[in-house]
């Protein structure tokens, strides 16, 4: 969801792409030019990037709320081993953006789709905030597509309520936003690392920032358009993720930041009660963002969560 509200660890850059685990180097300038299209029987258009081992398991990374596949860059050189499918999902990067349709259903049987096109029977699929939600609905609706299941900067209540700021915000952007003024500006502003404190509780301490990435983090959000602010915000107020968590038999591991202000203890406490056999990892002082944080540190745990 709040995909700017988050920071990342400096990186090195250099290629992107099929790599050995030595190799496995982001180079931020070049990942849209890596980017390949496909269309999907339903109509709609989505754009994917591969990486690691082609013999390597298939993992699929789906990102947050005006993100786009980017989001992951900065954990994919501890993913070198898999076969791994970084996607910009509909209305995000350089898929189509259609006026409808954002359910988190419609969001998942485009990854069903995507699956069937590239003849991929099971995939462990990794959700990061709005991206967790549609991994989770994937999981209980496709429960035969699905290896293992890992929830980043997830919920289990609903993520947004008639009334509070990410909805009324999304819900009033216009047909031509606005970026420089109100809710827009607001949240754009939240990428600086001035907005976020470290992980002490004293003065702000920011994680330090690839000012590269978030410059391309930030360009990409703008090219957000409005009916996909107002049609996710639609399709997620008053939804409780974890209304389906009875259909999900996957295996899970649920990562979460202590400091999630978008999802704090409550909407942990929630999803781990609804899925009481997931494996639970917190790490002390991260935010919402928390794979932008210390990717140093959450990419080892997603790999070795997804080798057993």
């Amino acid at each position: 969801m709040k995909a700017l509200l988050g920071v990342i660890a400096a990186a090195s850059l250099a290629s992107v792409g099929f790599a050995s685990a030595g190799e496995a180097r982001i180079d931020q300038a070049g990942w849209a030019a890596e980017k390949k299209t496909i269309s999907l029987p339903n109509g709609q258009r989505l754009a994917y990037v591969e990486w690691g081992d082609r013999k390597g398991e298939p993992v699929i990374l789906l990102h947050g709320f005006t993100d786009t596949s980017r989001s992951w860059t900065q954990v994919l050189p501890s993913l070198s081993k898999f076969h791994v499918y970084v996607l910009d999902q509909r209305g995000h990067g350089a898929a189509a953006k259609p006026d409808c349709c954002y359910a988190l259903a419609d969001f998942a049987y485009d990854v069903k789709l995507f699956m069937d096109a590239l003849k991929i029977e099971r995939a462990s699929i990794a959700g990061h905030s709005l991206g967790s939600m549609i991994a989770f609905e994937f999981a209980a609706t496709y429960p035969d597509r699905i290896e293992k299941l890992v929830l980043a900067g997830a919920t289990g209540l609903t993520p947004i309520a008639h009334g509070d700021w990410l909805a009324t915000g999304a819900l009033s952007v216009e047909d031509e936003p606005d970026y420089e003024t109100g809710f827009l500006a607001e949240w754009l502003a939240a990428a600086s690392p001035e907005a976020f404190g470290g992980p002490s509780d004293g003065p702000a301490a920011p994680t330090p920032v690839d000012e590269i990435f978030l410059g391309y983090v930030v360009a990409e959000a703008r090219e957000t358009p409005a009916p996909v602010w107002r049609g996710v915000a639609r399709e997620l107020i008053d939804t409780p993720v974890a209304r389906l968590a009875p259909y999900v038999t996957a295996p899970t591991l649920i990562m979460a930041g202590t400091k999630d202000d978008l999802f704090p203890a409550e909407h942990q406490a929630a999803l781990r009660a609804a899925l009481p056999q997931a494996e639970y990892r917190e790490f002390l002082g991260l935010g919402h963002n928390l794979i932008w944080e210390r990717p140093r540190l959450l990419g080892p745990v997603l790999a070795d969560y997804l080798a057993r």
